[in-house]
């Protein structure tokens, strides 16, 4: 096995603890709501990643905490943009450092596809079937193109 699925999720780690810094000072509803849904993910990295750092971790240490990682970025991502629309329609006082934050979701998300083609790899895509969301998993090619 790599340390690559380390890697790529340490980068999300890394982004998590980075946006959790950029709001911390921001009183919304919905901002605390992404917030809890980041802690949360902070904690499953913290747990997951010295497991990964070896690269030989069985799937069932860390696969609780990789289904909170993966579910808790769905919230985060639709919370986010619910605070995103309500801050520019309200226009907001957080209205700029919300766009300025609307470009990180994306790359998390890139991200954690990347990691679960590369768990996809390691453990089978049978394997990861439960653990994460069909959203994040790699699709299966199609034959041929139009």
């Amino acid at each position: 096995m790599s340390d690559k699925l380390h890697d790529l999720f340490a980068n999300v780690q890394a982004e998590v603890i980075s946006v959790l810094g950029e709001t911390e000072g921001m009183s919304h509803p919905l901002v605390d709501l992404f917030r809890t849904s980041l802690e949360e993910e902070r904690g499953a990295f913290e747990r997951m990643l010295p497991l990964l750092k070896g690269g030989d971790a069985e799937l069932d240490t860390f696969k609780t905490d990789c289904s909170v990682i993966y579910l808790n970025d769905e919230i985060v991502e639709s919370t986010f943009r619910a605070w995103l629309r309500a801050v520019d329609w309200m226009d907001h006082e957080d209205s700029e450092e919300a766009a300025k934050l609307e470009n990180r979701f994306p790359g998390m998300k890139s991200t954690l596809k990347k990691a679960a083609a590369e768990m996809e790899r390691i453990y089978g895509a049978a394997n990861i079937k439960f653990v994460i969301p069909a959203l994040y998993q790699p699709q299966p090619q199609t034959g041929g193109s139009r």
